[in-house]
């Protein structure tokens, strides 16, 4: 979700018919590697000669919303992928992508659940729920770790150590048909690595995580943004460059800009931009809902009008994509 961060800013799987249920596909693929986060030997984000195999086939783009997800599927014709929100002590939410959280609890809290603790409980809850569900489903924890309204919840350190928890539990409970995200936003991946905020710095390492993620908003005259019309190409460009040093697949959990911007040309636009790189994204999510921050409540994220709808409707009846 847009928050402020101190700084300006395979198988395949079945395709869509008609407006039917989420049609999951196939099962993980883990690529395992040293955890660069905390290693001397972390690669540089301009090493693309170590991406590996994992980024070089094209997968289908799951393609959808966060959000008013009902209304995007209506308009299109064709049901759409889904990026739901839960925190571990509720419901295990239905998705192609879930985001969890622990309701603001202190990394270290999660780190810390004890076989047993209501906390490590409800974990394990979510990963046999997810388990029993079958079908590759997308997982993020914590997202957005960096940014200044999660100062409270620690440490670059103990973020990453509490991903780890979490990814070691549901593997401890056999869960295969998850593929990790990084959740992160976009801005973060094109600071400076001495920065707090830097990407790179709550990184829980390759062998924790298959596909890099950033949230990329397009602020214009709202929010933090500075006037400036930016295409998804340069917002997001991080988040690819991140993933092609790392071999990892991309996404962009969230992606919008704000309704004073030629949405339509912009998500066209992003879209090719995307597609040009179709080795490495796996899943865009639009953020079709309000403001969920109050730094940017002043923004108007969901798509209106009919010509933003035709782009959209364009890109979901796409070969590519799917649900």
């Amino acid at each position: 979700m847009p928050t402020s961060v101190t700084s300006p800013r395979h198988a395949r799987p079945r395709r869509r018919r008609g407006l039917t249920t989420l049609a999951l596909g196939s099962a993980l693929a883990t690529t395992v590697a040293l955890a660069p986060a905390d290693a001397a030997s972390a690669r540089p984000l301009g090493d693309t000669a170590q991406a590996t195999t994992a980024a070089a086939a094209a997968s289908p783009l799951f393609f959808g919303g966060a959000g008013d997800v009902t209304t995007l599927t209506k308009m299109s014709g064709q049901t759409v992928a889904t990026h739901s929100y839960g925190n571990f002590q509720g419901g295990v939410p239905t998705g192609r992508m879930v985001t969890v959280n622990a309701n603001g609890l202190p990394w270290r809290s999660v780190t810390a659940a004890a076989p047993g603790s209501a906390l490590h409980n409800d974990m394990i809850r979510w990963a046999k729920t997810i388990k029993a569900r079958g079908g590759t489903i997308l997982v993020a924890f914590g997202h957005e770790p960096e940014v200044s309204a999660k100062i409270k919840q620690g440490t670059a350190a103990e973020y990453r150590a509490a991903y780890r928890k979490v990814v070691d539990l549901f593997r401890a409970q056999g869960v295969t048909n998850v593929k990790w995200v990084y959740q992160a936003t976009a801005w973060s991946y094109r600071v400076k690595s001495t920065d707090r905020i830097a990407a790179v710095n709550w990184y829980p390492g390759d062998a924790y995580v298959d596909v890099i993620g950033g949230d990329a908003y397009n602020w214009y005259t709202c929010g933090e943004g500075r006037s400036r019309d930016v295409p998804l190409s340069t917002i997001a460009s991080g988040v690819l460059s991140f993933a092609k040093a790392h071999g990892k697949k991309a996404a962009l959990p969230e992606f919008a800009a704000h309704s004073t911007v030629n949405r339509s040309a912009w998500l066209s636009a992003g879209y090719s931009w995307m597609k040009s790189n179709s080795a490495y994204f796996v899943a865009a999510f639009y953020f079709n809902r309000p403001p969920t921050n109050a730094s940017n409540n002043d923004c108007a994220w969901s798509l209106k009008t009919s010509s933003e709808y035709s782009s959209y409707k364009s890109i979901v009846a796409d070969a590519w994509t799917t649900s």
